[in-house]
């Protein structure tokens, strides 16, 4: 990493009282932004954090890039921002080296990038998780800035379920999605190691909150995304 390269950021919500995986992120290199409920215990190691009432996964997201891409006086200029889960592991690989990589795959910064090398809930046509949803997405400056109309990366109106799907739907019909099999974000999820179900996903993964989430999907599917598609970078600024 040279002086001048920017760092590579990972933000995302974290409910769990140690913060999960986020030390690991912080280890291999990464910077680290969290969105912690009002209720939630400090975590002072943290580089940047939000606390404020939780509303859903894709607003606290798109919270926290706001903030960051509005501190870079204070963080220095990001070029990338990734997200995911306090149950996701980071790439064995440089975070600098893969940000390299995704400059190269996009020059403008306005791209989405989900490793695929967690091979597991493998389908019947052979696509893992990570292949179906962009669940642990690397996104760019001007996805982050003009995305969605300039409302944030994430669409801002999904709870939790099927926000990644629209994500990675939203930017294939763009041509501006890349998936990586040579990378690996290994996800924790409770299911997946015989755990329970956390307390704090027990009302997010309610069955009124799946089919709030199916249902807007599908408004979305059935106009092709187009309500996406980005805001012309001329009238973006930070």
């Amino acid at each position: 990493m040279s002086q001048t390269e920017p760092a590579v950021w990972y933000a995302i919500p974290s409910a769990r009282p140690d913060g999960g995986t986020l030390r690991k992120w912080q280890e291999k290199g990464y910077k680290v932004a969290a969105f912690r409920d009002v209720r939630a215990e400090p975590l002072p190691w943290l580089n940047m954090v939000r606390h404020t009432l939780y509303e859903g996964y894709a607003k606290a997201v798109n919270l926290l890039c706001e903030d960051l891409l509005g501190c870079e006086a204070l963080y220095g200029k990001i070029q990338i921002i990734v997200t995911g889960g306090d149950d996701v592991d980071p790439p064995d690989a440089d975070p600098y080296e893969i940000q390299r990589g995704f400059v190269q795959h996009f020059p403008d910064l306005y791209g989405v990038m989900q490793p695929t090398g967690d091979r597991w809930m493998v389908d019947d046509q052979g696509r893992s998780a990570s292949e179906r949803v962009a669940y642990s997405p690397w996104m760019g400056r001007e996805w982050v800035l003009r995305a969605n109309g300039s409302r944030g990366p994430l669409w801002p109106e999904y709870y939790h379920f099927f926000v990644d799907e629209h994500l990675q739907c939203a930017a294939t019909m763009q041509g501006v999605f890349w998936q990586r099999p040579n990378l690996c974000q290994y996800h924790h999820w409770w299911g997946r190691e015989g755990g329970k179900r956390p307390l704090h996903l027990v009302k997010t993964e309610a069955g009124e909150r799946w089919r709030e989430g199916k249902a807007l999907f599908e408004a979305h599917q059935a106009h092709g995304f187009i309500e996406s598609l980005p805001l012309p970078a001329a009238t973006v600024s930070v």
